[in-house]
């Protein structure tokens, strides 16, 4: 049994590899920028107002340092959108809404309120300075400005912003392939009805939705009685086509723990097996062929769950080489707790925020085989192996959900 720091250095030390393609940016939320992107535009793409006014000559208006002048207004209003580039005389005025280009004489807007209007004339009592009221064009973006940087999540905000500079398509990380394999006479599938001594396969779908959060691809999500033949099969497939591989349960060294043994069939060679940690301590990792990881996660809820969140989600990021590889933070203990372990320890945990600091509080029940702690959690906090106690106030890396 090694400890969590090892368990975590091994599989870091594992690699895949990973194709760019280039997709619809319509369609890439949450993916990942495989390279920087850059502006095909100038934004703003031409000066405009910062207002509803009047444009002027700001060149033009500064003779009215010592006396006022009257401008005759134009008889067309300049809109946001207006089609067509609006020639306007220097020493003239334009109506112009906020958002609608300014004519090449003009360099400064009058706002509404400020503007004093007589018999279709603009009255100007004071000078005016270059660019007042005006978004000058690429004053935000400059075509060929990197907007976005590789390795960047896709959000709702950016890519907004990405459309907004004329971004049809964007290079992105494939999305990994996974297979999740199950095993177990008492799981079923969640369309079966309720059946005496059997459960359902709630590993498989928290695994299914926590990969697809995390860049996946599920191509198999296969539950395997405890047969050896069967578990052999379903992985021989499994590493067809996959770049990575889940397995619930049959970790251990029961009668009927069958998946090291099916494993061992494939070309898997382990790189250790069991972790000093809390929840998880079955969890096994190793390569098919050299090339193919396979995390061996034990089949209790919690034990499952955490292991996706500590070792799964932080060798995924590190290929997609997402800017974030794991959110943790520091949070004060809220809560006692005595461990009585030398393992490291993981506890599902509520973290907010009071008074100006960051608490997180432990799930009431405990234990690996606790699923109701799933629908509580927003955390996990870590408890050092040398450490034997928790009082309030402590601080805790917090694994953040």
């Amino acid at each position: 049994m090694i400890r969590f720091d090892e368990a975590y250095n091994l599989i870091d030390s594992a690699a895949i590899y990973l194709r760019p393609e280039n997709i619809a940016l319509l369609n890439a939320l949450d993916r990942v920028a495989y390279s920087d992107v850059v502006s095909k535009i100038n934004y703003p793409a031409e000066n405009n107002s910062a207002m509803d006014g009047y444009a002027v000559n700001s060149n033009f208006v500064s003779k009215a340092a010592n006396t006022s002048i009257k401008l005759e207004i134009d008889k067309k209003v300049i809109y946001a959108g207006s089609p067509l580039k609006t020639q306007k005389k220097h020493d003239s005025a334009v109506r112009i809404m906020t958002g609608g280009y300014l004519p090449e004489a003009f360099d400064a807007v009058i706002p509404l309120e400020d503007a004093a209007v007589e018999n279709g004339c603009l009255i100007i009592k004071s000078p005016i300075k270059p660019d007042k009221n005006v978004r000058k064009k690429g004053e935000d973006i400059k075509k060929g400005d990197i907007i976005l940087n590789k390795n960047t999540r896709l959000t709702p905000e950016n890519i907004s912003l990405l459309s907004s500079c004329n971004i049809k398509k964007i290079k992105v990380y494939e999305k990994i392939p996974v297979s999740i394999i199950s095993t177990g006479n008492e799981i079923m599938d969640f369309n079966s009805s309720p059946k005496y001594g059997k459960i359902y396969n709630s590993n498989g779908i928290l695994a299914e939705n926590f990969l697809l959060q995390n860049g996946c691809d599920v191509l198999n999500n296969a539950i395997c009685k405890d047969d050896l033949k069967e578990i052999k099969e379903t992985l021989s497939y499994a590493a067809k086509i996959s770049k990575i591989i889940i397995t619930s349960a049959g970790a251990s060294f029961g009668d009927k723990d069958y998946t090291g043994k099916a494993l061992e069939s494939v070309g898997f060679k382990i790189k250790f097996r069991q972790v000093a940690i809390k929840p998880a301590k079955p969890f096994s990792f190793g390569l098919i062929n050299k090339k193919i990881p396979v995390f061996m996660l034990p089949g209790n809820p919690l034990a499952f769950y955490t292991c996706l969140a500590v070792f799964v989600k932080p060798f995924i990021n590190r290929h997609i080489k997402i800017n974030s590889r794991m959110r943790i933070i520091k949070s004060k203990s809220a809560f006692e707790y005595i461990k009585s372990n030398k393992r490291r320890e993981f506890i599902p945990a509520h973290t907010f925020y009071k008074d100006g600091s960051v608490y997180s509080e432990i799930y009431k029940k405990s234990g690996p085989a606790m699923i109701s702690s799933l629908g509580y959690m927003n955390s996990l906090v870590s408890i050092p192996e040398n450490v034997s106690a928790v009082v309030k106030e402590d601080l805790l890396d917090t694994y953040l959900i």
